[in-house]
């Protein structure tokens, strides 16, 4: 008797402890989840478009062309925050550049450009509708070319069919902020982009890589 009585309080005690252990495990999980949910609701996406207007000697080869930026917004802390964008760009080609191929020499035109970037971003001045924005972007710049791949030893489906251009990109950019009703937000922004296009092997002229990249940005 003293046997049945002990398994059942060791029993009763054991539910007990389980249902304890469940409880502070729903309990974690929902505040992991809330804590998920409330930094995700400061994420912020952006859509918007602006020009792309080359200087120097990037001026005798693209003329003034359009561009729209993908962007989402990370904070980091109150002033900082990660900015993942990404710029496509159909160039207005005003003259064709040379373009070393593996077996020859060719005039070639670019016909899209698309720029991937990680954006460091601070507010240098922010009040409860207004911020002031430096931010500095580094990543890279794509350019596709009409030049045909000669690379004879890839037979694959898959294969390049057309030569890319890829230099390294340093973006830095300076933006102010307004936000209005149901927090909807604009930014304009005006950025520098330099990218050194002339790479050994590939263009053999030396192109330039500077760009002024004035933009409008809706956030959501």
């Amino acid at each position: 008797m003293k046997s049945m009585i002990a398994t059942s309080l060791f029993f009763l005690l054991s539910l007990s402890l389980i249902a304890q252990n469940d409880s502070i495990i729903q309990r974690q999980n929902h505040n992991g989840y809330d804590l998920f949910n409330g930094y995700w609701k400061t994420v912020t996406f952006k859509l918007g478009g602006g020009v792309l207007m080359p200087q120097g000697e990037l001026k005798n080869y693209f003329g003034v062309s359009p561009l729209i930026e993908l962007s989402v917004d990370f904070p980091v802390t109150d002033s900082k925050s990660l900015e993942l964008a990404l710029q496509f760009v159909v160039p207005e080609q005003r003259q064709g550049f040379e373009y070393a191929r593996l077996t020859d020499t060719i005039q070639t035109k670019a016909t899209f450009l698309f720029n991937p970037m990680l954006r460091f971003k601070k507010n240098l001045i922010k009040s409860d509708h207004k911020k002031l924005l430096l931010g500095l972007g580094l990543g890279a710049s794509v350019i596709t070319t009409d030049a045909r791949n000669t690379d004879f030893f890839d037979t694959s489906d898959d294969r390049k069919k057309y030569e890319v251009i890829t230099a390294f990109l340093i973006s830095p950019s300076l933006g102010y902020a307004k936000t209005f009703k149901n927090n909807n937000e604009f930014t304009f922004s005006i950025g520098l982009n330099y990218s050194p296009y002339k790479v050994e092997g590939s263009i053999r002229e030396d192109i330039g890589g500077v760009a002024i990249m004035p933009r409008i940005l809706y956030s959501f």
